[in-house]
């Protein structure tokens, strides 16, 4: 009788060494991961020392969100409607009105709050967004003081939030103003043409493709839209003389787009006071009745990971951050959206 031979998995060769590799690879990975964590950390703590928070305030002891106390807010970046970015690896900060326009409110009811700081550093943006939180400084000023600290640069929407608070700080190199309204579209037409393309538009009404870049802009169809910026720019005059306790006709001749220093806008009254946020602070302290060094509550709340990244993203090369006050300096100078504000 043949015996029954029996049939054993074969251990592939070298099996139990490759997983040993593979386990000390991951092992590698994960160490290295945590190594990065830790410079991540370092490089944020510095970051965090060379911060706003730390150049004005030497200790964290007057941080709090209770009792009587001053409320920062920062208006950093591009002005939008809806929600505000904190910005990260990836993308800039901006703000959003829906997002400021609710911290405003919740401000306006917390008895606490004495005082309100808003820290502008805006090119601007959105002429709608910009209203929108215009009128919402406005509303809060009624309940408790609201001083504006301008950084690096308040202009166009940047300058129109500013000119509803009670009062203005700006360090003399500040750059603002830029009180005006652009609208900007390309046209392709000579491009399609050079290579044979065609735009094809199918429309209802006359002026429903207004600004295509399909074809040349008609004269009544610029009218039109000369129109509408004539109009946003009016409002924009209007707000900001009705802000700054000026005539209308005094605003006029200043409203054609330029930019000013803190110390040229303080000469034409756009600006009140020179000084940057320590001075502000002091200020919004006096008018609400506080003692030095007030408390202050920071009002953007963020959460450990966002306030992690966000961080991140600021921690760059010089090189870099000259890029990207360049990049501010440029979107001023070229104000590429319906910027008015």
């Amino acid at each position: 009788m043949a015996q029954e031979q029996q049939y054993y998995p074969v251990q592939p060769a070298g099996g139990k060494p490759k997983r040993r590799k593979n386990l000390v690879i991951g092992c590698v990975i994960v160490l290295a991961f945590l190594g990065m964590m830790g410079i991540f950390a370092a490089l944020l703590a510095g970051q965090m020392r060379k911060s706003d928070i730390f150049k004005n305030f030497p200790t964290a002891d007057n941080i709090s969100s209770s009792g009587d106390r001053i409320g920062v807010l920062y208006i950093s970046g591009v002005i939008h409607a809806g929600k505000s970015s904190i910005g990260g690896f990836m993308s800039e900060q901006t703000s959003g009105s829906d997002s400021i326009v609710g911290i405003l409110n919740k401000a306006a009811k917390d008895d606490g709050i004495k005082a309100v700081l808003i820290r502008v550093n805006s090119p601007g943006g959105s002429a709608a967004a910009s209203q929108e939180i215009y009128n919402a400084i406005v509303r809060l000023k009624e309940k408790k003081p609201v001083i504006v600290s301008m950084g690096d640069v308040a202009a166009s929407g940047g300058y129109y939030i500013s000119a509803a608070s009670d009062k203005i700080f700006a360090d003399p190199a500040t750059l603002t103003g830029s009180i005006g309204v652009i609208m900007q579209f390309l046209n392709y037409g000579g491009l399609f043409e050079k290579y044979g393309l065609e735009g094809v538009t199918i429309k209802s009404v006359k002026y429903k493709d207004i600004g295509s870049p399909y074809r040349k802009m008609l004269p009544e169809e610029r009218a039109i839209l000369q129109s509408a910026l004539d109009s946003v720019h009016q409002q924009f005059v209007r707000d900001v003389a009705k802000g700054r306790g000026l005539k209308v006709e005094e605003v006029v001749k200043i409203a054609d787009g330029r930019v000013f220093t803190g110390e040229q806008a303080q000469k034409i009254k756009l600006v009140d006071k020179l000084g940057g946020m320590q001075e502000a602070i002091e200020y919004a302290a006096k008018k609400g009745g506080l003692d030095l060094p007030a408390n202050i509550d920071y009002l953007q709340k963020e959460n450990p990971f966002s306030m992690f990244f966000n961080s991140m993203s600021g921690i760059k090369p010089a090189s870099m951050e000259e890029l990207k006050i360049k990049k501010l300096a440029d979107m001023l100078m070229m104000n590429p959206l319906l910027d008015g504000e």
